[in-house]
């Protein structure tokens, strides 16, 4: 028999408005998940816990995704609001269908391996821009930089505007928090408003005056189909890009620097074989997802471990929980670079994959070998990294280390 999940006094709340939870989640949905496959947020919102719940809830059709609470929470109309439900995240049926489907025609995984040299190139430039100093933060000075050069190369953004994208991607993801200030949201707002005008307006010059990059290539098969898109259309795709190609990206590379500085005998493992560095990568991701949670509704009611999730009633499905499940991945809490097996969930699952998952993949591969192959060595010049509360893509607040090149 199932019950409502608010009435079950098995679940364990998870209190998202503590800032000490921010610091060290995995314990406190550890024990979340020893008591049930389900726990309740301090917001009001069901929790999925159990890697096999999720992989279930991923692929079924009854469930949607709708993560439009992240914002709508503080903000009910206006340029930010307006922007979010842009996001693939929000789209669902044969709208979200036909938007990936375009990007998969245009975005190849050639066009992604094709770029493999260059962020081995951007790594060591933006390392050496630091070398008199001995000195750097990798969040600042290379995990910041490098995604943001590297999406708006690919798109064929002009290098003028770089700085300025770069701006409005930080400001946008800053408002992506369960914490929302007047000054966090008008910075967000000019932010969705600024970077929507100019991605239209690089749509328009390059409709008049195609060239070789990712936009003209968005258009170029956007016209070769039967159901053409409009600039709007293609303007959800690019800032999808844009965004995800920075504000994730920079997270996944600043967490990867920063576990391995952490577990020193596993980055010689991966100093003496390079090799590692694809497993590397996923272990990263499996151990510290920068997406903590999917935000999903479903359109009829469903029994999740004998609880009845309400149709229309907002669900998180916990990728920090179920990249850790004991059930599924042998000493869950072990980084082990080396580790294989089922793949986790931090990329996402099924029809709302993440976009770049590749180019994340392919900077995470080369920018990790890449950089410590530069180093006699390279140390943290911080006990322990803090991990910037209430944000809904985790990030480190800073990485500052000190290095001695080879």
């Amino acid at each position: 028999m199932s019950t409502a999940w608010a009435e079950n006094s098995e679940l364990s709340v998870i209190d998202v408005t503590d800032a000490s939870y921010w610091q060290d989640p995995h314990s406190i949905l550890r024990e979340a998940r020893r008591r049930h496959p389900m726990a309740v947020a301090s917001t009001g919102e069901p929790v999925v816990l159990r890697y096999a719940d999720l992989e279930r809830l991923a692929s079924e059709p009854l469930v949607e995704s709708n993560a439009l609470a992240f914002i709508e929470r503080y903000v009910e109309s206006g340029p930010l609001v307006d922007w979010w439900r842009l996001m693939l995240t929000n789209l669902n049926g044969p709208g979200h269908t036909r938007l990936r489907g375009l990007v998969s025609r245009a975005f190849t995984p050639r066009t992604v391996d094709a770029q493999r040299n260059h962020i081995r190139t951007m790594t060591r430039e933006l390392v050496m821009r630091r070398a008199d100093h001995g000195e750097m933060d990798i969040l600042q000075d290379l995990a910041h930089e490098l995604p943001i050069r590297l999406i708006c190369e690919i798109l064929g953004v002009p290098p003028e505007h770089h700085a300025d994208f770069s701006r409005w991607s930080t400001q946008l993801g800053q408002a992506l928090s369960s914490v929302m200030t007047p000054e966090i949201r008008e910075a967000g707002e000019r932010a969705a408003t600024n970077l929507s005008g100019d991605v239209l307006d690089l749509l328009r010059q390059r409709r008049r005056a195609p060239r070789d990059d990712l936009l003209s290539a968005l258009i170029r098969t956007s016209d070769e189909m039967d159901d053409r898109f409009s600039d709007q259309d293609l303007l959800v795709l690019v800032i999808n890009l844009i965004f995800g190609g920075h504000d994730s990206s920079r997270s996944m590379l600043t967490v990867a620097i920063a576990l391995l500085l952490q577990n020193p005998d596993q980055l010689q493992r991966l100093i003496e074989k390079p090799s590692l560095a694809q497993s590397a990568g996923e272990e990263v991701l499996r151990c510290e997802p920068i997406v903590p949670v999917l935000s999903r509704e479903c359109s009829k009611d469903l029994v999740v471990a004998d609880i009845t999730l309400p149709a229309g009633q907002p669900f998180f499905l916990s990728i920090l929980a179920a990249n850790r499940d004991p059930e599924v991945f042998a000493n869950p809490d072990l980084f082990d670079i080396s580790r294989s097996g089922p793949r986790s969930f931090s990329f996402g699952w099924g029809v709302h994959h993440c976009l770049g998952a590749a180019l994340a993949r392919a900077e995470i591969q080369e920018v990790i070998p890449t950089f410590f192959a530069m180093f006699r060595e390279v140390d943290l010049m911080i006990e322990t990294p803090r991990w910037v509360p209430f944000a809904n893509l985790r990030r480190i607040e800073s990485l500052p280390v000190r290095f001695d090149l080879a």
